[in-house]
């Protein structure tokens, strides 16, 4: 029998995760995940210590690699880094890399922040920095207040990232060579501006409003943006030394800007997938986000771009939405059911919604697929959903496309999951009494 590269044949691997007890993957199931221990407020996700976990499950050798195609605020490069192994991970939103290159860094640079912090600050003040002619952060606040964190940007710019002129982060190959010092100081400045912005940030995690009127902007003072910086530094700097963030370099590991759809990764070179795809559940992570966005000076041609590119963005391409039999029978039937459906816009704007969302998880499944060396293994955290009262059962659909190219499905778990987006759209309810989902945690070996 063939042998996988850690030592495993596939009788093996169906044993390892058929002997473990899956946690429950839930961030708020970790008290070392909680909100408050996280460097930034991400919506989506799960545990870190599910990601430790399912990694030990596997039982890899140190040289094995982890792969996450969706990593978002990169709770799966850290578990893998603080585990010893490399880790590779991607993202579409520049936001989340930075989020998650941030998370790499190593509790000896603990010290060296606050001093950093206020060196920044001293710079960003000697002499105004040249920012955007059209500021994205005038959409929530006044010049001067969104020209003194621009000063701050452009500081932490010139002094971490590149000394000889300002690099705008939106380009692929300049935030793929950020350092996670660098970005933690970037996540510093997302934590400053969204501290300041919070009226603006409603019950929904996954929304930001705007001001009714220019007026109604917020105009805190130079002094006022200067303070909550260096706080939100100090705050970063005590969660280094909690324990959380790795206790060494990790040089092995790398996150970078990229799609899932299409992984720059060459074939059969991981060896451990651990992910999350988005929720169908038309979550608009591109608004999540847009302060952050507005930050890093995106213009609003880039933010449209950017919006239409995420998985289960809640725009649609204008063309014809056309089903596939590659998206498998379970699918095909949920959206035949999603045209059919009597509701305004079933069978134009969330057919077209549905359809755009499992093709791209068709294709990063594909890919998946592609890098995994033989034998390798895949988890994939899912969560169903509803479109009205018809179930959109997301595990299964993944299942059949997984099996579709070569991923077998070894092990399933479920849990319960009461907080949903079902549960905060209260017209939901109109379909449906029971806002509960069911999450579930998925383990394929590729054959």
């Amino acid at each position: 029998m063939k042998r996988h590269a850690n030592g495993k044949n596939f009788k093996d691997m169906q044993k390892s995760f058929l002997g473990i007890d899956i946690p429950n993957p839930k961030i708020y199931a970790d008290s070392m995940f909680a909100q408050e221990s996280r460097i930034y407020p991400y919506y989506a996700g799960y545990a870190g210590s599910f990601a430790e976990a399912i990694i030990r499950a596997v039982g890899a050798p140190k040289t094995a690699v982890v792969f996450d195609p969706w990593n978002g605020s990169g709770t799966t490069t850290l578990a893998a880094a603080k585990l010893g192994y490399q880790a590779f991970g991607q993202d579409l939103n520049p936001v989340m890399v930075l989020v998650a290159k941030a998370n790499l860094l190593p509790t000896s640079e603990a010290s060296s922040l606050v001093p950093l912090a206020k060196a920044i600050l001293k710079g960003s003040q000697r002499t105004a920095q040249e920012g955007p002619i059209e500021d994205p952060l005038d959409t929530w606040l006044t010049p001067n207040s969104a020209r003194a964190i621009r000063n701050i940007e452009s500081e932490i710019n010139r002094s971490l990232v590149f000394a000889d002129g300002y690099v705008h982060l939106a380009e692929k190959t300049a935030i793929d060579c950020v350092s996670s010092l660098a970005a933690l100081f970037y996540v510093a400045l997302f934590r400053t501006t969204r501290q300041l912005l919070i009226t603006f940030i409603p019950s929904n995690p996954t929304w930001v409003k705007k001001p009714a009127t220019p007026r109604n902007r917020k105009r805190p003072t130079n002094e006022v943006i200067q303070g909550v910086f260096l706080r939100e530094v100090e705050s970063l700097s005590t969660r280094l030394v909690s324990g959380i963030a790795p206790q060494e370099q990790v040089h092995a590991s790398r996150i970078v800007l990229g799609n899932a759809e299409s992984v720059e990764l060459p074939d059969n070179s991981v060896d451990i997938v651990v992910t999350s795809p988005p929720y169908c559940t038309r979550i608009d992570y591109a608004i999540a986000t847009s302060i952050e966005l507005a930050t890093l000076r995106i213009t609003p041609g880039q933010f449209n771009s950017l919006r239409r590119s995420l998985m289960g963005t809640a725009t649609v391409p204008t063309d014809t939405a056309v089903p596939s039999t590659l998206l498998g029978e379970t699918c095909n039937n949920f959206l035949e059911r999603v045209y059919q459906h009597p509701s305004k816009a079933s069978k134009t704007y969330y057919y077209k919604n549905h359809i755009q969302y499992f093709n791209s998880l068709r294709m990063s499944i594909q890919e998946i697929s592609r890098v995994l060396r033989k034998e390798g293994s895949a988890i994939l955290v899912v969560q169903d959903s509803h479109y009205k009262e018809i179930k959109n059962d997301v595990a299964a659909i993944a299942t059949e496309m997984a099996g579709a190219v070569g991923l077998s499905l070894m092990t399933k778990k479920e849990f319960p999951s009461v907080r949903s987006m079902a549960g905060i759209n209260n017209r939901a309810m109109k379909y449906r009494q029971n806002s509960t989902a069911v999450e579930s945690v998925l383990c394929f070996s590729r054959t």
